[in-house]
């Protein structure tokens, strides 16, 4: 657990190990107490007890680095049952050779935490040094509201949904949303992009309202650690704003670990209780394999079948809402289009199986423009919803997303060229801006959104910032950013 900790370490905080790591301790405890009485020797115990939890802890990692079609999970679940029994018979016809083994154990025990401290200590300690120089977090509200509108406002954000430009060069897919919307009286973005090419640092900008500037000055340009970025989207400028001028924050989260909760909302509707790094854990575990070999597992992964039930439980939540009476901020971090390919375009669940063959086969782009088709139909269920009341009690909604797709399977492998810039850094936006005479620029970014929202609406002293987009090398370099506005390829620059 502590070697998952420590790999994570730019993305997590000693919060998210504290609970899966007394339940690990408590039941290994367990575990040992009964490895002990079977063997009436807790030395004998402790070997058995110690077989028994590697290969409930590790099953999955190696699991997944061997392949299922090399060793089958049930020649790899025989692997370690036999194992287990190799132990367990050393353990009990041991002699001489009992002491040293145990001591040699130990030593080993002792020398892997080591390992994992020596990554988690320095980390830490640079996170409580950076805290304890910097300036502590303001309650101030950034701007005065001179007038207050009776509108909810929806912030609804589907990640990786990328715009008409950005989906066409990536997938060939031509977008056919955008009418739809138009036709309901949004005002649609053609050349929209993000701030920032991932999504914690572009929510960052879009709910802080502010560009990342001074997280090169506080953090350093050298740094991998996402924390800082990921502090902003708790207690952020646009929560503060609105719940200090009579609104009802809601708060829906789903697996993304960052945005799962808010500190500060008013109430927090999420599917299930395990966080993010709890889910890792638990797939790493044994767990998943004897579910599968006793029948009791559901027929795709527990990963995606929760990465469905989130998406739709926010879907259901959102038009909930709009019948709930108060005026309210809806926020909603909707991880649709985003992979796993769990829909098809009707709805119907598409298997890890089924993903894994055409991804192989050159068809990502098949599974993107069916979960894509599934989740415009549902934009246009909830803008149904949100819209059917009368038109001075209509709210105000933005539909928006974080980032476009990804290239490759993670956030650094950017080639800097026009094209890929363009992919990654265009997105889905449009306004339902009812009784405002404003348009929106054609180059919009993310960190004006509510900064003109709560300019136009509600008086506040906001202006633009200036619409611009940054890179950084790589994830060594998370704040040593670039300006690369001027390369995207995107219309509206």
């Amino acid at each position: 657990m502590l070697f998952v900790y420590a790999a994570n370490i730019s993305e997590v905080l000693p919060r998210d190990l504290l609970l899966p790591l007394a339940v690990a301790l408590a039941g290994a405890a367990v575990v040992l107490a009964l490895c002990a009485l079977l063997f009436r020797d807790p030395r004998r115990g402790a070997l058995l007890a110690s077989a028994v939890v590697l290969a409930f802890a590790f099953f999955g990692h190696i699991s997944s680095q061997l392949d299922g079609d090399v060793i089958g999970e049930m020649a790899q679940l025989a692997l370690w049952a036999a194992f287990i029994g190799a132990v367990g018979i050393y353990a009990w016809r041991a002699r001489a050779s009992l002491g040293g083994v145990t001591t040699a154990l130990n030593a080993f025990g002792l020398v892997l935490v080591g390992i994992a401290l020596f990554t988690i200590i320095p980390a830490e300690t640079s996170r409580v040094v950076r805290a304890s120089e910097g300036e502590p977090v303001s309650q101030v509200v950034m701007a005065e509201a001179t007038r207050l509108p009776q509108r909810d406002i929806y912030f609804l954000v589907f990640d990786r949904y990328g715009s008409d430009w950005s989906l066409k060069q990536r997938f060939g897919i031509d977008n056919d949303i955008y009418p739809d919307l138009r036709d309901k009286g949004f005002q649609v973005i053609p050349g929209a992009r993000a701030n920032y090419r991932a999504t914690d640092f572009s929510l960052a900008s879009m709910l802080s309202m502010d560009m990342l500037d001074d997280l090169t000055r506080s953090v350093g340009p050298d740094s991998d650690d996402r924390t800082p970025a990921r502090a902003k989207l708790g207690d952020h400028e646009v929560g503060r704003f609105l719940r200090a001028n009579g609104y009802r924050y809601y708060h829906l989260g789903a697996w993304y670990g960052p945005t799962r909760t808010n500190p500060i909302a008013d109430e927090v509707r999420v599917w299930g209780k395990t966080t993010e790094f709890e889910q890792i854990l638990g797939d790493a575990t044994i767990l998943p394999a004897l579910g599968h070999l006793t029948g009791t597992a559901t027929e795709d992964d527990d990963f995606r079948n929760r990465h469905r039930e989130e998406a739709l439980f926010e879907l259901r939540q959102v038009a909930k809402l709009a019948e709930t009476p108060g005026r309210k901020f809806v926020f909603a971090h909707i991880l649709l289009p985003h992979p796993p390919y769990g829909f098809d375009a009707e709805g119907d669940i598409v298997l890890k199986a089924t993903e894994k063959e055409a991804v192989a086969a050159g068809r990502e782009g098949d599974l993107f423009a069916e979960q894509l088709a599934f989740t415009n139909d549902r934009i246009r269920e909830l803008v149904e919803v949100l819209l059917d009341r009368p038109p001075d009690e209509q709210p105000i909604i933005v539909i928006s997303a974080d980032e476009g797709p990804f290239i490759c399977g993670n956030t650094d492998c950017v080639d800097r060229t026009p094209e890929t810039y363009g992919t990654r850094f265009g997105t889905l936006r449009a306004y339902y801006l009812p009784d405002l005479d404003y348009e929106v620029p054609s180059d919009d970014t993310g960190v004006n959104i509510f900064r003109m929202l709560f300019r136009e609406y509600f008086g506040a002293d906001l202006p633009d910032l200036p619409n611009r987009s940054y890179d950084w090398p790589d994830n060594d370099h998370l704040y040593d950013f670039r300006d690369i506005t001027d390369e995207l390829p995107l219309p509206g620059g």
